[in-house]
Protein backbone atom coordinates (compact mmCIF):
# COMPACT_ATOMS: atom_id res chain seq x y z
CA UNK A 1 0.00 0.00 0.00
CA UNK A 2 1.36 3.40 -0.96
CA UNK A 3 1.99 5.70 2.02
CA UNK A 4 -0.22 8.75 2.36
CA UNK A 5 1.33 11.81 0.70
CA UNK A 6 2.68 14.27 3.24
CA UNK A 7 1.05 17.64 3.44
CA UNK A 8 3.44 20.45 2.55
CA UNK A 9 4.94 22.21 5.56
CA UNK A 10 3.17 25.57 6.03
CA UNK A 11 5.28 28.56 5.03
CA UNK A 12 5.12 31.50 7.48
CA UNK A 13 4.31 34.95 6.19
CA UNK A 14 7.13 37.23 7.34
CA UNK A 15 7.04 40.93 6.58
CA UNK A 16 7.97 44.46 7.62
CA UNK A 17 5.58 47.41 7.81
CA UNK A 18 6.48 50.90 9.07
CA UNK A 19 9.75 49.45 10.34
CA UNK A 20 8.05 46.71 12.41
CA UNK A 21 9.00 43.09 11.69
CA UNK A 22 6.08 40.64 11.87
CA UNK A 23 5.72 36.89 11.46
CA UNK A 24 2.46 34.96 10.97
CA UNK A 25 2.60 31.18 11.51
CA UNK A 26 0.11 28.31 11.64
CA UNK A 27 -0.12 24.57 11.14
CA UNK A 28 -2.66 25.41 8.41
CA UNK A 29 -1.40 27.18 5.27
CA UNK A 30 -4.90 28.49 4.54
CA UNK A 31 -4.89 30.47 7.79
CA UNK A 32 -1.45 31.92 6.99
CA UNK A 33 -2.70 32.97 3.56
CA UNK A 34 -5.78 34.57 5.11
CA UNK A 35 -3.57 36.34 7.65
CA UNK A 36 -1.42 37.68 4.82
CA UNK A 37 -4.45 38.93 2.89
CA UNK A 38 -5.85 40.67 5.98
CA UNK A 39 -2.46 42.24 6.78
CA UNK A 40 -1.98 43.59 3.28
CA UNK A 41 -5.48 45.07 3.23
CA UNK A 42 -5.26 46.38 6.79
CA UNK A 43 -1.93 48.11 6.20
CA UNK A 44 -2.89 49.37 2.72
CA UNK A 45 -0.13 47.39 1.05
CA UNK A 46 2.69 48.88 3.14
CA UNK A 47 4.12 45.38 3.47
CA UNK A 48 7.58 44.18 2.48
CA UNK A 49 8.19 40.44 2.59
CA UNK A 50 11.08 39.21 4.75
CA UNK A 51 12.77 35.87 5.29
CA UNK A 52 14.02 34.93 8.75
CA UNK A 53 15.63 37.01 11.45
CA UNK A 54 14.17 38.43 14.64
CA UNK A 55 10.59 39.70 14.78
CA UNK A 56 8.92 42.39 16.86
CA UNK A 57 5.51 40.73 16.65
CA UNK A 58 4.82 37.01 16.29
CA UNK A 59 1.29 35.82 15.51
CA UNK A 60 0.06 32.24 15.46
CA UNK A 61 -3.31 31.49 13.87
CA UNK A 62 -4.87 28.16 14.87
CA UNK A 63 -8.08 26.25 14.32
CA UNK A 64 -9.04 23.42 16.66
CA UNK A 65 -10.68 20.16 15.58
CA UNK A 66 -13.90 21.60 16.94
CA UNK A 67 -13.66 24.55 14.55
CA UNK A 68 -12.62 27.24 17.03
CA UNK A 69 -10.16 29.85 15.76
CA UNK A 70 -7.38 30.95 18.11
CA UNK A 71 -5.07 33.97 17.94
CA UNK A 72 -1.76 33.79 19.81
CA UNK A 73 0.39 36.94 19.95
CA UNK A 74 3.98 36.67 21.17
CA UNK A 75 3.20 33.38 22.92
CA UNK A 76 0.01 34.55 24.64
CA UNK A 77 -3.48 33.57 23.50
CA UNK A 78 -5.46 36.78 23.14
CA UNK A 79 -8.63 35.71 21.30
CA UNK A 80 -10.70 32.72 20.22
CA UNK A 81 -14.04 32.23 18.51
CA UNK A 82 -15.98 30.13 16.03
CA UNK A 83 -16.86 32.87 13.55
CA UNK A 84 -14.23 33.20 10.82
CA UNK A 85 -15.48 36.67 9.88
CA UNK A 86 -15.32 38.05 13.44
CA UNK A 87 -11.98 36.36 14.13
CA UNK A 88 -10.24 37.92 11.15
CA UNK A 89 -11.93 41.26 11.72
CA UNK A 90 -10.39 41.24 15.19
CA UNK A 91 -7.04 40.21 13.71
CA UNK A 92 -7.30 43.15 11.30
CA UNK A 93 -7.55 45.51 14.27
CA UNK A 94 -4.80 43.77 16.25
CA UNK A 95 -2.29 43.88 13.40
CA UNK A 96 -2.76 47.63 12.93
CA UNK A 97 -2.53 48.43 16.64
CA UNK A 98 0.57 46.24 16.98
CA UNK A 99 2.29 48.07 14.13
CA UNK A 100 1.20 51.42 15.61
CA UNK A 101 2.62 50.60 19.04
CA UNK A 102 5.99 49.38 17.78
CA UNK A 103 6.80 51.70 14.86
CA UNK A 104 10.38 52.96 15.34
CA UNK A 105 10.20 56.20 13.33
CA UNK A 106 6.52 57.17 13.24
CA UNK A 107 4.01 58.16 15.89
CA UNK A 108 0.49 56.79 15.41
CA UNK A 109 -2.15 59.06 16.90
CA UNK A 110 -5.72 57.75 17.17
CA UNK A 111 -7.33 60.46 15.09
CA UNK A 112 -9.12 61.38 11.90
CA UNK A 113 -7.15 63.45 9.41
CA UNK A 114 -7.99 65.54 6.37
CA UNK A 115 -5.88 67.88 4.30
CA UNK A 116 -6.94 71.48 3.68
CA UNK A 117 -4.94 74.17 1.89
CA UNK A 118 -1.80 72.03 2.10
CA UNK A 119 -1.97 71.37 5.85
CA UNK A 120 -3.44 68.64 8.02
CA UNK A 121 -6.50 69.00 10.22
CA UNK A 122 -6.01 66.37 12.95
CA UNK A 123 -9.05 65.26 14.97
CA UNK A 124 -7.97 63.11 17.95
CA UNK A 125 -10.90 61.24 19.46
CA UNK A 126 -12.00 57.98 21.02
CA UNK A 127 -14.45 55.68 19.27
CA UNK A 128 -18.13 56.65 19.22
CA UNK A 129 -17.33 60.39 19.39
CA UNK A 130 -18.31 61.16 15.79
CA UNK A 131 -14.76 61.35 14.41
CA UNK A 132 -15.43 59.32 11.25
CA UNK A 133 -18.67 61.14 10.48
CA UNK A 134 -16.91 64.49 10.73
CA UNK A 135 -14.05 63.30 8.51
CA UNK A 136 -16.58 62.17 5.92
CA UNK A 137 -18.37 65.54 5.94
CA UNK A 138 -15.09 67.47 5.67
CA UNK A 139 -14.13 65.40 2.62
CA UNK A 140 -17.57 65.99 1.10
CA UNK A 141 -16.84 69.72 1.49
CA UNK A 142 -13.60 69.46 -0.48
CA UNK A 143 -10.95 68.40 2.03
CA UNK A 144 -8.51 65.65 1.06
CA UNK A 145 -9.04 62.36 2.84
CA UNK A 146 -6.03 61.17 4.86
CA UNK A 147 -7.43 58.85 7.53
CA UNK A 148 -10.27 58.14 9.93
CA UNK A 149 -8.09 55.74 11.93
CA UNK A 150 -4.59 57.06 12.62
CA UNK A 151 -2.68 60.28 12.15
CA UNK A 152 0.71 58.83 11.18
CA UNK A 153 3.37 61.45 11.93
CA UNK A 154 7.08 61.24 11.16
CA UNK A 155 9.99 62.71 13.12
CA UNK A 156 9.78 65.97 11.14
CA UNK A 157 6.14 66.42 12.14
CA UNK A 158 4.72 65.60 8.70
CA UNK A 159 1.41 63.72 8.54
CA UNK A 160 1.25 60.76 6.13
CA UNK A 161 -1.81 59.35 4.32
CA UNK A 162 -3.51 56.24 5.69
CA UNK A 163 -6.71 56.26 3.67
CA UNK A 164 -8.50 53.11 4.78
CA UNK A 165 -12.25 52.86 4.12
CA UNK A 166 -14.16 55.11 6.52
CA UNK A 167 -15.77 53.06 9.30
CA UNK A 168 -19.29 54.28 10.10
CA UNK A 169 -22.35 53.06 12.00
CA UNK A 170 -26.04 53.20 11.28
CA UNK A 171 -28.37 54.84 13.87
CA UNK A 172 -28.84 51.27 15.17
CA UNK A 173 -25.02 51.03 15.64
CA UNK A 174 -24.55 48.52 12.83
CA UNK A 175 -21.06 48.98 11.36
CA UNK A 176 -20.43 49.57 7.68
CA UNK A 177 -17.65 51.05 5.54
CA UNK A 178 -17.39 53.58 2.75
CA UNK A 179 -14.50 53.79 0.33
CA UNK A 180 -13.42 57.13 -1.03
CA UNK A 181 -14.90 56.09 -4.38
CA UNK A 182 -18.29 55.64 -2.71
CA UNK A 183 -18.60 59.35 -1.91
CA UNK A 184 -16.42 60.89 -4.63
CA UNK A 185 -13.72 62.27 -2.34
CA UNK A 186 -10.08 63.01 -3.07
CA UNK A 187 -7.35 61.10 -1.22
CA UNK A 188 -4.26 62.78 0.14
CA UNK A 189 -1.16 61.39 -1.55
CA UNK A 190 1.78 63.15 0.13
CA UNK A 191 2.99 64.03 3.64
CA UNK A 192 1.80 67.45 4.83
CA UNK A 193 2.55 69.60 7.90
CA UNK A 194 -0.02 69.90 10.69
CA UNK A 195 -2.14 73.02 10.61
CA UNK A 196 -4.83 72.38 13.22
CA UNK A 197 -5.30 69.85 16.01
CA UNK A 198 -8.93 70.00 17.09
CA UNK A 199 -10.40 68.15 20.07
CA UNK A 200 -14.14 68.09 19.50
CA UNK A 201 -17.17 65.88 19.94
CA UNK A 202 -20.82 66.08 19.01
CA UNK A 203 -23.28 67.67 21.44
CA UNK A 204 -26.91 68.05 20.22
CA UNK A 205 -27.93 71.63 19.36
CA UNK A 206 -24.47 72.91 20.26
CA UNK A 207 -23.05 76.00 18.57
CA UNK A 208 -19.32 75.65 18.11
CA UNK A 209 -17.05 77.87 20.16
CA UNK A 210 -13.35 77.08 20.15
CA UNK A 211 -10.84 77.52 22.95
CA UNK A 212 -7.21 77.83 21.87
CA UNK A 213 -4.86 75.56 23.83
CA UNK A 214 -1.21 76.30 24.57
CA UNK A 215 1.42 74.02 22.97
CA UNK A 216 2.31 72.49 26.34
CA UNK A 217 -1.32 71.72 27.18
CA UNK A 218 -1.83 70.49 23.64
CA UNK A 219 0.89 67.87 24.09
CA UNK A 220 -0.78 66.69 27.30
CA UNK A 221 -4.12 66.45 25.51
CA UNK A 222 -2.60 64.42 22.65
CA UNK A 223 -0.74 61.94 24.85
CA UNK A 224 -3.74 59.61 25.55
CA UNK A 225 -4.22 59.14 21.79
CA UNK A 226 -0.57 58.28 21.00
CA UNK A 227 -0.35 54.50 20.56
CA UNK A 228 3.43 54.65 20.21
CA UNK A 229 3.97 56.29 23.61
CA UNK A 230 4.33 53.18 25.77
CA UNK A 231 7.06 51.55 23.68
CA UNK A 232 8.65 54.69 22.16
CA UNK A 233 8.22 57.47 24.75
CA UNK A 234 11.14 59.64 23.59
CA UNK A 235 10.09 59.50 19.95
CA UNK A 236 6.46 60.14 20.89
CA UNK A 237 7.22 63.22 22.99
CA UNK A 238 9.56 64.61 20.34
CA UNK A 239 6.92 64.27 17.62
CA UNK A 240 4.04 65.56 19.74
CA UNK A 241 6.06 68.62 20.72
CA UNK A 242 6.92 69.17 17.07
CA UNK A 243 3.21 69.05 16.15
CA UNK A 244 2.26 71.36 19.03
CA UNK A 245 4.80 73.98 17.95
CA UNK A 246 3.67 73.95 14.32
CA UNK A 247 -0.12 73.71 14.62
CA UNK A 248 -2.97 75.64 16.19
CA UNK A 249 -4.49 73.47 18.92
CA UNK A 250 -8.10 74.03 19.89
CA UNK A 251 -10.94 72.40 21.78
CA UNK A 252 -14.70 72.76 21.68
CA UNK A 253 -17.98 70.88 21.37
CA UNK A 254 -19.91 71.05 18.12
CA UNK A 255 -23.29 70.40 16.57
CA UNK A 256 -24.00 68.08 13.64
CA UNK A 257 -21.04 67.13 11.46
CA UNK A 258 -22.82 68.16 8.24
CA UNK A 259 -23.17 71.77 9.42
CA UNK A 260 -19.93 71.98 11.34
CA UNK A 261 -17.68 70.74 8.52
CA UNK A 262 -18.39 73.73 6.28
CA UNK A 263 -18.21 76.11 9.25
CA UNK A 264 -14.78 74.79 10.19
CA UNK A 265 -13.32 75.03 6.69
CA UNK A 266 -14.77 78.52 6.20
CA UNK A 267 -13.26 79.58 9.56
CA UNK A 268 -9.84 78.31 8.54
CA UNK A 269 -10.08 80.13 5.22
CA UNK A 270 -11.03 83.33 7.03
CA UNK A 271 -8.52 83.18 9.89
CA UNK A 272 -5.79 81.00 8.43
CA UNK A 273 -3.64 78.51 10.29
Amino acid sequence: MDPKPRRPTPVPFEFESYGVRVRITSSDQELIDLGEAVSRRSLLGDVRRLSGGKFDQDFELNRTKGGTFQLIQNGERIASGRSRQKFFKFFDSVIRVSIAECAPTRVFLHAGVVGWRGKAIILPADSFKGKSTLVLELVKNGAEYYSDDFAIIDEDGLVHPFARPIALRTPEYRPYELTIEDFGGSPGNRPIPPGLVLFTEYVPNKKFSATIISPGQGVLEMIPFALTLRRRPELSMKVLNNVAQRAIIASGSRGTASKFAKTLLDLIDKCGY
